[in-house]
C-alpha cells in the first residue's frame, strides 16, 4: 500500500526494510526542522508581521469622539489623516507610542512623533489654540528626543483654554495614513487604552 511518511504511518512499514524506513522518517523530520530553523523562516514570519503593526495608546484621559465630528474642517475631513479625538478630563498629554519627537511647536499646542515602526503622528490640543501663543501650555520634551509610550509630552490647562473661548478637544492624527490600514477602537473612554491599530499596507 502507498502511505505518506509520518509517525502515524509507521505500522504500515513493518516488514522488510522497516529499519531503513524508520531511519528515513527520522532524517526527514530532523533535517526539515533544522533547515527550516536556519533558512526557511524570516523574522517577519516568526513574529506574525509584528514589525508591520503599530498600536497607539490614548494620549490623554477623556471621552472619545470621532475625528469627523470635531469643529474644524481640516481635521474633520481627515485631510491631514485618519485619527481620533478626545474631550479631555485631565491636563497631561503622554506619548501614544515609543518613538522620536519630530516636531515641537513653540506655542506648545501641538507635537509630532514618529513611532519606532514609522507611523507619523500629530497630537493637536484644542482648535485654533495656536492663537493663545503658548499660554496655558508647557512642553516637556525636545525635538529629536526619543520617548517611550506613556511618557509625558505636554501639560496644559484645559479649563482655562475653554474659559478663553477655545474648544479644548485633543486630536491624534496619523499623517501618513495612506501607508496603513487603520482600525479605530470602539471604546468610548480614553485612559491609557489602545485607540488605534495600524497595519502597514504591503
Amino acid at each position: 500500500s502507498f502511505t505518506l511518511p509520518s509517525l502515524l504511518a509507521i505500522p504500515t512499514y513493518v516488514g522488510k526494510g522497516f529499519v531503513g524506513s524508520l531511519i528515513g522518517i527520522a532524517v526527514a523530520f530532523i533535517l526539515g526542522t533544522v533547515l527550516t530553523y536556519l533558512f526557511g523562516m524570516s523574522k517577519e514570519d516568526t513574529q506574525g508581521n509584528s514589525q508591520n503593526l503599530d498600536t497607539l495608546a490614548a494620549p490623554v484621559k477623556g471621552t472619545i469622539i470621532p475625528l469627523t465630528s470635531v469643529k474644524d474642517e481640516v481635521f474633520a475631513s481627515e485631510a491631514m489623516g485618519k485619527g481620533i479625538a478626545i474631550v479631555p478630563t485631565n491636563d497631561r498629554v503622554t506619548s501614544p507610542v515609543s518613538g522620536t519627537i519630530s516636531a515641537v511647536y513653540p506655542t506648545g499646542h501641538a507635537i509630532g512623533i514618529i513611532s519606532d515602526q514609522g507611523a507619523e503622528i500629530l497630537i493637536h490640543i484644542g482648535i485654533d489654540t495656536v492663537k493663545l501663543n503658548g499660554k496655558y501650555f508647557e512642553t516637556k520634551v525636545k525635538q529629536g528626543q526619543h520617548v517611550n509610550q506613556g511618557e509625558e509630552l505636554i501639560t496644559f490647562d484645559a479649563e482655562q483654554i475653554k474659559a478663553n473661548g477655545y474648544d479644548n478637544t485633543v486630536m491624534m492624527i496619523v499623517t501618513n495614513t495612506k501607508q496603513y490600514e487603520v482600525e479605530v477602537t470602539k471604546d468610548t473612554e480614553a485612559d491609557q487604552n489602545m485607540l488605534l491599530s495600524l497595519q502597514l499596507i504591503k
